[in-house]
């Protein structure tokens, strides 16, 4: 049976690899921010990376914005402030140094600003809600121990570890392990209302977003194997 499981473990690895180093993409139906001087903008081929934006914008009244110009380009300094600029066809260049994307919900917020564009909205009342399915990446935390000669070994201090390992720790029995992965694979989709259970949430979901899926999962491979004491 454990044999079993460990087959199963791999391979649910090699699947989801992949979504853990790719960039997020914008979710429908959050897609749109307001222009106040050229109106709606599509941000539905963007891309959110740890380092940066990627792909394009589109104004049915002023064309493409490119979020990677030759010249320019907007960056997230990885738990989603954004700077930089993306170059409009039609629009010439707009800052994008007060937006941010918040880390946990992925939800775009502030606004961009540039000669042509005039003010862009990211979170206005009525049909402006831009989205990712982008999260900060979760590391642990880590201190450098001195050495001469060889240089020095970085090792997770003992609060540190304990602290976000507890988090990760799904059968709470002090190591990340293929029991905490069983829990992940029982409780994959299922969701929840945070705003209703409170503090009684599913500790599966591992970064408190409403639902079991790929995040936690990452989470889990992040810290698989760590130990600390109870």
């Amino acid at each position: 049976m454990l044999k079993q499981k460990l087959t199963i473990f791999l391979w649910i690895v090699g699947l989801f690899l992949p979504s853990y180093v790719s960039a997020g993409t914008v979710l429908s139906p959050h897609t749109y921010a307001w222009s106040n001087n050229v109106g709606y903008i599509n941000f539905e081929d963007v891309t959110v990376s740890d380092s940066s934006l990627g792909g394009h914008a589109w104004s049915a009244n002023k064309g493409w914005i490119n979020f990677a110009p030759a010249q320019g380009g907007v960056l997230n300094d990885g738990a989603g402030n954004l700077s930089g600029s993306a170059w409009g066809e039609q629009l010439g260049w707009i800052d994008f140094d007060t937006v941010t994307i918040n880390p946990s919900t992925g939800q775009f917020s502030g606004t961009a600003t540039g000669e042509l564009v005039g003010t862009i909205t990211f979170d206005c009342p009525n049909y402006c809600d831009v989205e990712t399915d982008w999260r900060e990446a979760t590391t642990p935390v880590v201190a450098s121990s001195g050495g001469g000669g060889g240089g020095s070994i970085s090792t997770p201090t003992l609060d540190s570890v304990t602290a976000q390992a507890k988090l990760v720790d799904i059968q709470r029995d002090g190591t990340i392990n293929i029991l905490d992965f069983n829990a992940i694979m029982v409780n994959w989709g299922s969701t929840q209302n945070l705003a209703a259970v409170g503090a009684l949430f599913n500790p599966a979901d591992m970064n408190k977003d409403g639902s079991v899926d790929i995040f936690d999962f990452n989470t889990l491979m992040v810290y698989w194997g760590t130990t600390y004491q109870l």
